[in-house]
Order: structure tokens, then sequence, then C-alpha cells
């Protein structure tokens, strides 16, 4: 079932007459199910939706006769580096992949190592997980055939026992197979052929012996890794981001705290994300109904998550009370009855009171300029801006540019074409307006049209010399005592077949970014695009992050905290610059005419709702630091910008509600999950060094334990001796 349970969920709501039968079936290993609900992207959702995807669909294939247990993903676009921890944590022995696997795994098996150190043998499909579809019946034809496959898996490597996947997408079991395999298997010179299951075939490869790879895979060296999937369908790429933040970090750690009882309500969330996880449609890389069927199953799961939240938070936080979220002492501004209040420091997921505190250093605005004691920011007419950064001395001119470029691509790659001259003074009607000016916040906007080619010539290599205006509207924000500058961005789209991106000059060198990808952040080399010998797919360095993005040269730095983008380059050259994409505009599913891919991706089906016509609003921030990311304490500012501090209503509580505070600063809190008798924290050492986690709570009374994805009992308490990147389970009961 292609290592899914979702199916079956699907195929028992039209038969339900069928579940003994089928379950029978499963129970003999007729056929296999799970280990996930739905086959994820592993970068277009969050490290926690991929545990619980996996939790979900290997209790689903247990219900129903049992789950496989390996670690399938083939057609997933490229694998994060994580993954061998969570298999591992999960009991697995083997994992089986397809796509990212570059050149220097040569081999059909290699050692796939996390960053943790946690290690598995994953088989690897080097011909494709579909390398044995639509065999032929006739039993000649089919030794011939066998006879074909076992000659080009050959430079593999392959052991003894050799794998031939007999389905692909879409494709239904082939009639008549058993027989034919029964007749075919004596003419092949002693070769024996059998029909089989996946974990058969794993189980006679030698543990020893197989390449070594560490970290995430995302080579194009013999397989599309279809990286122009980040960003197609932005709108709903930033839904799910959204609601994805609102359950993982706000009603399940309220519901946990608070104790009130939300399970169908949040396992009702769950399943509409994981069913949005399906790598296609997180992706986009599907027709306009899939794209408009996914927004809605976000928009519920929003406002069912949010109903939580509202429920659960009258207990934790009244009249004159702000709840903190995050597992780590904050302060920040939050408004009540319509005031701007700065609150003083408040405990990690904890409450404290409402009381308004001027600061020590205000922002302020005027005309064009914002300021407080850490950054100065001024922007000009031509839309960009700069900044200094008073920290560290360092200033970052013309950020913020606005980069068109024509778009001849799918929803699967961006294709560029020609240059055209651009429209001269491409943006114009420029003004602007101070709208706060201190002293909690200070705040700037402007407006302006930005002037673009839309559409491509008749043979698509050059974009259609027609300008259209985009109205555009820009709103900066400076907090007091924060060096975090605020971006909000509103665009209304009327251009096609084009990608728009924003620039961001970089004032020091850069050999390598950092971004966060699940349980990890994730560097990466500053690159420009190459192909491999061989290769179908040009490979593009534009990377995946689910929240940020830090470039640094190690004594100062930047990061881009975003909400629901998740495409970045950075351009080399003598002065190197981080792009962010803000939209794809394409009008195809797939087409084989594309400059940076051989052939299609999909079917050749026409999507004008991947025009992405309409208003979009962006939001993201630029968080300007010493060191490197993890020295400037990115994370933990990725997690104050996104995750908001809430004001309580009602009744003032006077009986406080647990704290949780996570010592030092690498140690991250990835969920917070309610259970009947408590709850479970999950926790990550997000650092390349080995720490001492210290967990400070105040639940009382308190039964602590360690344990694994799996639920099984682990080996400490409260103070946790961790690997780097280590993800730790702990279990408290009350």
């Amino acid at each position: 079932m292609d290592g899914q349970t979702v199916v079956i969920d699907d195929y028992l709501e039209v038969r339900p007459e069928a579940k003994a039968r089928l379950e029978s079936a499963v129970a003999r290993g007729q056929i296999q199910v799970g280990p996930w609900y739905t086959l994820p992207d592993e970068f277009l959702v969050s490290g926690e939706t991929l545990v619980r995807d996996l939790q979900r669909g290997i209790a689903s294939a247990e219900t129903h006769g049992g789950s496989m247990r390996v670690g399938y993903l083939p057609d997933s676009f490229g694998h994060a580096a994580q993954m061998p921890q969570l298999y591992r944590q999960l009991g697995f022995r083997h994992a089986a992949v397809w796509r990212g696997v570059p050149l220097a795994v040569d081999r059909v098996a290699f050692i796939w190592e996390a960053p943790d150190g946690s290690r598995i043998l994953t088989a690897y499909m080097g011909n494709s997980y579909s390398h044995g579809v639509d065999l032929p019946t006739e039993a000649d034809r089919l030794a011939s055939r066998i006879a074909d496959a076992l000659q080009a898996i050959e430079p593999f490597g392959p052991t003894a026992d050799v794998l031939l996947m007999n389905g692909n997408d879409h494709v239904l079991p082939q009639r008549a197979l058993s027989a034919a395999v029964r007749g075919a298997s004596g003419r092949l010179n002693g070769t024996r052929i059998r029909l089989a299951r996946l974990d058969d075939y794993l189980a006679t490869l030698p543990k020893e012996g197989w390449p070594l790879w560490r970290g995430e895979l995302r080579s194009s060296a013999r397989a599309n890794v279809l990286m122009g999937t980040l960003s197609v369908r932005v709108r709903e790429k930033q839904l799910h981001a959204r609601a994805t933040r609102m359950l993982e970090r706000l009603a399940e750690p309220i519901a946990a705290l608070s104790r009130i009882d939300v399970a169908e309500a949040l396992d009702q969330a769950w399943t509409l994300l994981l069913q949005n996880a399906a790598h296609d449609t997180a992706c986009g890389s599907g027709i306009d109904a899939v794209a408009e069927e996914s927004g809605q199953r976000s928009l519920s799961a929003l406002r069912i998550a949010g109903g939580a939240v509202d429920r659960g938070l009258a207990g934790l936080a009244g009249d004159g009370q702000v709840w903190n979220p995050s597992p780590f002492a904050r302060q920040g501004l939050v408004e009540a009855d319509g005031a701007l209040i700065r609150t003083p420091m408040i405990a990690g997921c904890s409450v404290g009171s409402l009381l308004s505190s001027r600061p020590r250093v205000p922002a302020s605005g005027r005309s064009m300029r914002l300021e407080n004691a850490l950054l100065a920011c001024e922007l000009t007419p031509d839309g960009t801006f700069s900044v200094v950064d008073r920290q560290t001395g360092t200033r970052y001119p013309a950020l913020h540019r606005l980069v068109d470029e024509g778009d001849a691509g799918d929803e699967y790659n961006f294709s560029p074409v020609a240059a055209n001259l651009p429209p001269p003074n491409p943006v114009r009607n420029f003004t602007s307006v101070v709208t706060e000016a201190g002293p909690l916040r200070a705040r700037l906007e402007a407006r302006f049209d930005y002037v673009v080619h839309s559409g491509l010539s008749r043979n698509r290599r050059r974009r259609a010399d027609i300008d259209t205006t985009l109205p555009v509207r820009l709103v900066l924000s400076l907090e007091a005592e924060e060096p975090r500058l605020d971006i909000e961005l509103a665009v209304v789209n009327r251009a096609t077949d084009y990608r728009l991106r924003v620039h961001f000059p970089l004032p020091f060198s850069a050999t390598e970014s950092a971004a966060d990808t699940p349980f990890h952040v994730t560097r990466r080399p500053v690159v420009g695009a190459r192909r491999d010998p061989g290769s179908p797919e040009l490979e593009l360095p534009t990377y995946p992050m689910w929240s940020f993005v830090d470039v640094s040269d190690g004594r100062v730095g930047l990061a881009l905290i975003t909400d629901g983008l998740h495409e970045y380059e950075v351009l080399p050259g003598a002065r190197p610059e981080l792009a962010l994409t803000l939209l794809r505009a394409v009008g195809w599913l797939s087409r084989e005419d594309l400059t940076t891919r051989t052939g299609h991706a999909g079917p050749a089906l026409e999507t004008p709702g991947a025009q992405v016509l309409g208003e979009h609003r962006f939001r993201y921030s630029l968080f300007f630091h010493s060191g490197d990311w993890e020295r400037g304490a990115v994370w933990r500012a990725a997690e104050t910008a996104l995750t908001p501090m809430l004001t309580g209503r009602g009744q003032a509580v006077t009986t406080l509600g647990p704290g949780i505070e996570l010592e030092p600063d690498c140690i991250q809190m990835t969920a917070c999950i309610p259970r009947p008798n408590g709850f479970d924290l999950r926790l990550l050492n997000a650092s390349d060094q080995p720490r001492v986690a210290l967990v400070r709570h105040d639940v009382r009374p308190a039964d602590v334990a360690w344990i694994t994805l799996g639920g099984d009992p682990g080996d400490g308490v409260m103070r946790l001796s961790l690997r780097p990147w280590q993800i730790a389970t702990l279990r408290i009961n009350r």
C-alpha cells in the first residue's frame, strides 16, 4: 500500500463490508500496510508532524493486522538528516529510499547516519521504486524482462538477492502475475524468481560493508528532487504552517498544562494536517482541486486548534494576565483592551501579570527611519532599506530588493527564460508614513507599484513584453530592546509565469547557510547550480527551511525568520545575497520542455490556480546577531517571533498552572503532548556539541520517565545528558 495506511481508511469508507477480508490479508502478510499514515514531504512539514505521521500509521496498521516496520519513503523529494534517528527510536532496522541519493552511494544499500549518530541500514532503489512495474505475464517475455532488469542493476553491486518493485504511482496489482512468475523462474540459468515482501528482501542484506552517508539526501544525480515544489502554491503552504504551529505550539501545550479534555478535537486536527502532509499535497504538485481541498483542511485544523486554545487558556490566564508558550523566560509586546503593553519577564510556559512596563530604550519612528538602542533602519524610495546593527557595528545596505524572473517551468521545477530588459524604474508611486512612533514599537508603512513583465512569448523562451503593475504595501516594525526587524508585505499578483523573490545583500563573506529542518539545523554550502553527468535535473541551490535560515561569517550574522515561506537561496559572489522566494506563478502541473529538467515529472495538465493571482500577505523578520546561529540563539529568536504570548480573558487565575523551563539555550521544546494522566515533553539538543539539559517544572506531584518515540522506557530523568542533536521524550505523570 505504498507504505501508507490512509488508503485503508479511504477504502473502508467506501466498502466497510470488506474489513474482515482486508484484515485477514494483512495478518497473512498478503498485503503490507504502514508504517506511515501518509507518505509525507520531509521538508514542508514540521519534525513533529513526521513523528505523528509514523505513530498514527503504525497504530492504524496494527489495528488492521500488523504494520510494516520499514522506513519506506522512496518518492519523497529528498530526505531530512534526522530520519535515521526517528526510525531507530521507533525500533526500525531498515529504510528504503530512491530520490536524493548522491553519486557517492554506488551500492544497492548504504548505512545512513543522523546528526546524533543513529544509523540505519538503507536499501537504495537506484533504478527507482518502479523498476519492476508492468511486468509481462507471458513466461518467456517475463524472463527476458527480468534478465534486462538484472543487467541494469549490476552497476550497483547487488547481493545474491535482487529487488524489483512491481508497482508505480496509480497502478493496480497485476493479474496473473503469480502464474507468470512460476512459469519464468526456470528460464534464467539458475536465477529464481519469486514474489515476496519488501522486508523479506531487507532481511537478506548483510549488516556491514556498505557505504556510509551522513545527513540529508538532496542530490539530483540520478533522480529528480523537484526542488521547485518548495515555493509553488504558496497560500496553501502558509495555511499549513499556521495550522501546524497553532496545534503544536499552542493548542497541545495549553491542553496539557490546563488539563482540559480536548483529545478528540486535537486528534481530528492532526488527521487533517497529516492528510495534508502527503508529499504531493504538501508540495502543491497536483490539480487545482487538490490544492483547494488542502487549504480547507488547514483552515479546519486551524479552527479546531484555536477552539482548544480558547478553552484551555481560560484555566491558565485571565484578565490582566499573560501566558508565555515558550519553555524559556520571555517579555514582549501584547495588545490588551486596544492598548499596546510591554510585559514583564514571564517564566517559561507560565503566566505573569500584565503590567505596563515602559522600556529603558524606546523605539522611535520618524520620516523614513526606525530605530532603537540595537538597530537603526532607513527606508529609501526604491523600496529597499538599510540597517545598522549597533550591537556589532555592521551596516546592511539595500536590503529587501524585489526581484522578478520569468518562469517557463511547472509545479515541480523552476525554469528560467532569457532575460528581457526590465521595465524602467520598476518601483513607482512610492509613498511612506510613520504609523506608530513608539515608545514601545515604531512602525513605518510604504506603498508603491512594482512593474513586471507578465506571461511568456509564444515559444516560452522569453517573457512577454506586457507590463503589469503589482500594488505593494510594505510595513516595517521595530520593538523596543529587540534586535529584530519585523516585515509585513502585501502584494496583489496580476502577473503570470514568473518568480518573485526578495533579496538581502550581505556585507560579509558567506560559505554556508544554516536552515532549520526537522529536528535539525542543516548547514549547506553556498554554491551555484550544477548538473551531474547524466543527471535528468539541474540541481539548483534553492533549499528548504521550515521557519528560519541564518547566514554568518562567524563574527556577525543575519537570520531570516519566515511564516510559511520555505524556499531560500544564497547567491554566491563577492557580495553574496540571501534570496527568499515569495511567489512562483506557473500554469502547468508538468511540462516536458524545461531547461532545468529532462522530460515530464507528472501528468501534462493545465493548472490555472498555480498562477496564484490575487492578494498575498507575507510575514517575515530579520534578526541581527553576533556569532553563528547557535551562539546568536536564532532558534529561540524564531520561536519568539512566530509564537505569540497570549493575553487571558475572564476572571483572573489565582492558582497558577505549571511552568516548564529548559536550559541551556540550545535545548528546544518541540512538543508538549497532553495525555490522560499527564503529558509528554519532547526535547531536542539543537547543538553540534553534547549538552546536559536541565528541565525545570513545577508539576506536582509528578513522576517523570524518559521514553522513546515508540513509548518504551528510557534511562534518564530531569538532568539529561544528550548527544548532539539527540531527541528525548519525557513522560510526566501526575
